[in-house]
């Protein structure tokens, strides 16, 4: 096994590298400590940069300018790796050249903008309580829409229904997916990255610089701390507009939307979609914290010279209260009609019987063909099909005590 000396607060479960990456980041830190120039981060070189790419200058609201400066503000004290600063710069130059192509956009189209969103259905909960799962299942109903990465990666120009499976940024989103799933081959075993895929609201949330995928990739404590204080109700507004440029061409069909970080959101949804369907997933934190800190964990490592498997594990459970105490004052007050819970363990025994229940709560028409699409998709999508996902409370330094005492309510109140 080759020696990690940059990764060694990791357990040795998480050494799945190419073997040339630490001599990559290894010379990357040489530099740098040589003051050096590499991969560079600051605000104007992103935005330069992409203007000149795409001969575009207006990214629309100028608000995201002082996410993006708190955020690489914050990035410059973060321990991050030749790799991180290299990933991390491509990864911004993309969503600000994704902003100035959606602006043109939403200009020469403002029709755009009145595109309606008809009864979209949300799926959020805490991470790793089977989202990915029911949003995959929801999304074999021929009359739903849920976003590919590809679209995600590259909204504009708004896709269309003749090109969907022949899209060129298909050949793009592939390169993106190989690319982290040859960095960190373990990731697959808990988010498997494909072009084709559907994937969750975050990247699109990207685009303002908020988001927990930021929180995540480095130990960015400032940038935290800024987030926590943030009217969200902007960065919804903009999300919504991004949903109808993804939906211009698909006026047929209903969304189906999935992110962990809709519980942050609530209030917005309930606001900004008067008609939509909100399902909340559950399952027994024991299990899913230690899976949060380990993808958590996998992917800081993808960034990251050193990555604490400690200070991960306070992060994500402090994250987590936070999360569980904001849904539970929103869901005080919400029409409970608009909301329904679903629970881990019943989603995994009757998958069928669960979507069913959801239609009928909400008042969906059950597609006859949709049963037989989730039984395919379950056959062609195993659990563990990209490898078994090992983790464990005490990994993180989390005493499951101290658990038990800090989600009290929440488990009580959805009796998980």
């Amino acid at each position: 096994m080759t020696k990690q000396p940059n990764s060694a607060l990791l357990p040795t479960t998480f050494y799945n590298s190419p073997w040339w990456l630490p001599l990559v980041n290894r010379a990357g830190n040489t530099l740098r400590l040589n003051r050096l120039p590499i991969a560079d981060i600051s605000e104007q070189s992103l935005l330069v940069t992409a203007q000149q790419r795409t001969g575009l200058s207006d990214f629309g609201e100028e608000r995201f300018r002082a996410s993006l400066r708190v955020l690489l503000d914050s990035m410059e004290q973060a321990d991050l790796s030749l790799t991180g600063r290299v990933l991390l710069r491509k990864y911004c130059v993309r969503l600000l050249i994704n902003r100035l192509r959606m602006q043109d956009d939403f200009k020469r189209h403002p029709e755009i903008l009145q595109v309606p969103i008809r009864k979209p259905l949300f799926i959020t909960g805490f991470p790793r309580t089977g989202t990915t799962l029911l949003h995959h299942l929801l999304s074999q109903d021929p009359s739903s829409r849920s976003p590919k990465l590809w679209e995600l990666l590259s909204p504009s120009p708004p896709p269309e229904p003749r090109t969907i499976g022949n899209d060129p940024r298909i050949k793009q989103a592939a390169k993106f997916a190989k690319q982290y799933n040859i960095i960190e081959p373990n990731l697959a075993k808990v988010h498997y990255l494909s072009a084709t895929r559907i994937e969750e609201c975050n990247y699109l949330f990207q685009h303002d610089f908020l988001g927990d995928y930021f929180r995540v990739i480095a130990d960015v404590p400032a940038y935290t701390e800024w987030f926590r204080t943030q009217d969200l109700m902007p960065l919804y507004r903009y999300y919504r507009q991004q949903l109808q440029l993804l939906g211009w061409h698909w006026s047929d069909k209903h969304w189906v939307l999935k992110s962990p970080s809709h519980l942050l959101g609530l209030n917005m949804l309930l606001a900004l979609f008067p008609d939509a369907g909100i399902i909340q997933t559950h399952r027994d934190i024991h299990q899913v914290l230690p899976s949060q800190c380990s993808l958590a964990a996998i992917t800081r490592k993808i960034y990251s010279n050193k990555v604490d498997v400690k200070r991960i594990g306070k992060d994500r459970i402090n994250d987590l209260k936070g999360l569980s105490d904001r849904a539970m004052q929103v869901r005080e007050k919400a029409d409970p009609a608009r909301i329904f819970d679903i629970y881990y363990n019943e989603l995994v025994l009757e998958p069928v019987g669960t979507i069913r229940r959801i239609y009928d709560y909400f008042g969906y028409d059950f597609d006859p063909r949709m049963e037989n699409n989730i039984n395919r998709w379950l056959a062609e999508n195993r659990q563990h099909k990209h490898g078994v996902h090992q983790y464990s409370l005490e990994t993180f330094g989390l005493n499951p005590i101290e658990v038990d005492r800090l989600f009290a309510s929440y488990k009580e109140k959805f009796g998980v």
